[in-house]
């Protein structure tokens, strides 16, 4: 069976992801795939995954079209032996527009196959698209998939290497593949990727309560190395930091997992560290920073091995990531996930002889897309919560002087994902941020909808 899925998509570029499940080898080359009715050469080699081979055999490759039109619609077609495999997507304009003519971005985290309602989060998905709300951009802001749930199987029982394979690459089949996961969405429109702790487990990578496979650094290095193999086959390479412009919008996916290591040392490789301070040192447009995490949160109090450590918990890298927020000459917007629940926050500095307008500091959280199963059970470690009046850092630091503020009229913890819409009047830049929540699947209105000023181009 064949699966192709369009993965990020800029003005000139695509880069599609063909899947060959349950094809034997020898049938590779057999393989086509067209764009736009145009054939499209293939590699000659396949990845794959050898130890899966004798039962589903899964090879894939990644395919780069360097040569596409902005703002232009487009279709490819894979097929062999008469099945086909389709995709569609759009790529983006050259300039951001005004409110007739606005970048959609779909937000979206914490996705969980297990939960019934997961096939109603497709749905709503698939909804918007049919109603002329077709996102430009899907941004998927870590935890796609839960390696460690449900929680019985893994806080009860441990698993031998053979089995932990088998159980996380049918996490992500049923995920990517099946009736009840994203199948039907994700070969429609782009998708860009960040990825989060369950995408490995729990406070990943360090050893949780919840995960007993985890507790052995054996078997905890043997499930990290599934889980980044599985991660860079069906979400590709997110330990790159990718950016890419809808000017005046400069964004930036920074996946704070992959290079994370263990007793909170460190959250980025040195490769992101120099991406993430070129992209900070611009001084013209509007920063879209996207990470798995919160940047508006505390430290969770060194309770990572029950629950997940968070940016904070990393002080030294935190503080630096908040510095260069802070004392960035132009407006940010972060767009993430993780806490299962959705809320906007900013922080506000003002005018400044550097600086002579107001510059802000806005973050889009929007959790959970499908809640995890005995996710209620967890409640207690916290349910919506307003950004801190103050971030985790020292006095002297560049947030200091901020303002941080929470819009109050947003709290919902409900499942579903958020419609942003940016547009410009002038130098000014806004959102129109949309929450749709699956309870809202047979209505025409979202829960929440709102303008958002954030910030000047110049």
């Amino acid at each position: 069976m064949l699966h192709l899925m369009p993965h990020l998509v800029t003005q000139r570029h695509a880069r599609l992801w063909l899947c060959a499940r349950g094809v034997v080898e020898d049938q590779l080359d057999a393989v086509s795939l067209s764009l736009n009715g145009i054939e499209v050469p293939l590699q000659d080699k396949w990845l794959s995954f050898p130890r899966w081979a004798r039962s589903v055999p899964l090879h894939y490759q990644f395919i780069d079209q360097p040569t596409l039109t902005p703002d232009r619609r487009y279709r490819a077609v894979a097929t062999l032996n008469g099945e086909q495999a389709e995709a569609d997507f759009s790529t983006l304009p050259d300039q951001l527009g005004d409110e007739t003519q606005p970048l959609r971005v779909l937000l979206s985290s914490c996705y969980f196959t297990g939960n019934k309602r997961s096939r109603l989060a497709a749905s709503l998905l698939s909804q918007l698209d049919r109603n002329g709300m077709r996102p430009h951009l899907r941004v998927w802001a870590g935890d796609q998939v839960y390696l460690d749930a449900p929680w019985y199987e893994f806080m009860i029982k441990t698993h031998s290497v053979a089995e932990l394979e088998q159980l996380h690459y049918d996490t992500y089949a049923r995920t990517w593949f099946a009736e009840q996961g994203l199948g039907s969405v994700l070969p429609r429109g782009s998708s860009a990727f960040c990825t989060d702790d369950h995408e490995l487990w729990n406070n990943a990578p360090d050893p949780n309560v919840t995960a007993r496979d985890t507790r052995k650094r054996e078997t905890r290095e043997a499930w990290s190395d599934l889980a980044q193999q599985l991660r860079g086959a069906f979400q590709g390479e997110t330990g790159n930091a990718q950016r890419f412009s809808v000017p005046p919008l400069d964004f930036l996916i920074l996946d704070a997992r992959v290079h994370r290591t263990e007793k909170c040392a460190r959250l980025f490789s040195k490769e992101q560290w120099i991406a993430l301070k070129e992209w900070s040192a611009q001084t013209q447009g509007l920063g879209v920073l996207v990470t798995g995490q919160p940047v508006f949160d505390g430290a969770s109090q060194r309770l990572g091995g029950l629950a997940d450590y968070r940016l904070a918990d990393y002080a030294d890298d935190y503080a630096e990531l908040m510095n260069l927020l802070g004392r960035a000459a132009r407006s940010t917007v972060v767009l993430t996930g993780d806490v299962h629940f959705s809320r906007v926050a900013w922080a506000a500095f003002p005018a400044s002889s550097a600086v002579p307008h107001e510059r802000r500091v806005t973050e889009m959280i929007s959790s959970p897309l499908s809640r995890v199963a005995g996710g209620s059970l967890l409640s207690w470690l916290g349910d919506w919560s307003a950004a801190p009046a103050k971030a985790s850092l020292p006095a002297n630091h560049s947030f200091s002087g901020a303002s941080l503020y929470t819009d109050l009229g947003l709290r919902s913890s409900a499942e579903g994902a958020m419609l942003l819409e940016f547009y410009r009047r002038g130098q000014r830049v806004f959102c129109t941020m949309s929450n749709w929540r699956i309870d809202d699947l047979d209505g025409a209105q979202p829960f929440f909808r709102k303008d958002y000023f954030l910030g000047m181009s110049s």
